[in-house]
């Protein structure tokens, strides 16, 4: 599941304070010159000059059981009915895609699936410029409320630029996730790439397939308690997101799952 912020400490992160985050609690005693989070924020103006632009190729997915989805979650995974696939990409099994650029550095972000299912305007945070990555560890993390889901590096490298315009899970990521999206850019390790679990987009489009039908499963099973219908529950408003519709800690369970790999 996601990493849940423990709401009975008061250590509000000093970031808070300054207007920066939404919600955080400090987890380090204030020794901030321990903190990732931290450094990546001082480093907040050190971002890429002009980003190296590669021709781009994208297929679509399309989820073929949509008609046969309940009439009541249908509008929720309609983002899902088609999702793109960049075919000059690799991409990690938590939905973070990489690719190539001439240089030999390699861009990553984050795929459309992740896109539309993580939450508007949630903040994203990157680790600071200089940064040594191993495969797995953490080049960043979305912030929402008092959840917080880590992104997985894909490859081992050195972060070499972060993209300075992307603060929040924005229109721009959705519509253009493989253009706009473009979270770090990595200086990949030597034998890196060679060794990483990384699948072709044929692969991946599989997986997509797999995540849409898990999630509309989901949803289904959500809609079968007693307790759920197509309204919220404060005076019958009717809901229009997979968070609503779960209820805040389930949603966040599930995005632990599909993207922060918990």
């Amino acid at each position: 599941m996601g990493i849940i912020i423990d709401t009975k400490q008061e250590k509000q992160c000093i970031w808070v304070a300054a207007g920066v985050l939404n919600y955080k609690l400090c987890d380090r005693d204030f020794h901030c010159e321990h903190c990732p989070l931290d450094a990546a924020l001082r480093d907040a103006n050190a971002s890429c000059h002009e980003e190296e632009l590669v021709e781009m190729e994208t297929r679509d997915v399309f989820f073929p059981e949509k008609d046969v989805i309940p009439e009541e979650i249908a509008p929720l995974l309609a983002p899902f009915y088609s999702v793109p696939v960049c075919q000059n990409a690799q991409y990690s099994p938590h939905h973070v895609w990489i690719r190539p650029l001439p240089s030999g550095l390699i861009q990553c972000g984050i795929d459309a699936f992740a896109a539309n299912l993580l939450p508007p305007e949630a903040q994203i945070v990157v680790v600071a410029n200089n940064t040594e990555l191993r495969e797995g560890e953490n080049f960043g993390w979305v912030y929402g409320g008092s959840h917080t889901i880590p992104l997985s590096a894909p490859v081992s490298g050195t972060v070499v630029c972060r993209n300075s315009k992307l603060h929040t899970t924005d229109d721009g990521l959705r519509t253009a996730p493989y253009r706009e999206g473009v979270i770090v850019t990595l200086s990949p390790a030597a034998g890196a790439l060679a060794h990483a679990r990384l699948s072709s987009p044929r692969n991946h489009a599989r997986r997509i397939r797999k995540r849409v039908q898990q999630l509309t499963e989901g949803l289904t099973q959500q809609l079968a308690s007693p307790a759920i219908g197509p309204c919220l529950n404060d005076g019958g408003v009717p809901v229009t997101t997979i968070a609503q519709f779960l209820g805040e800690e389930k949603y966040w369970s599930l995005l632990g799952r599909f993207i922060g790999g918990e």
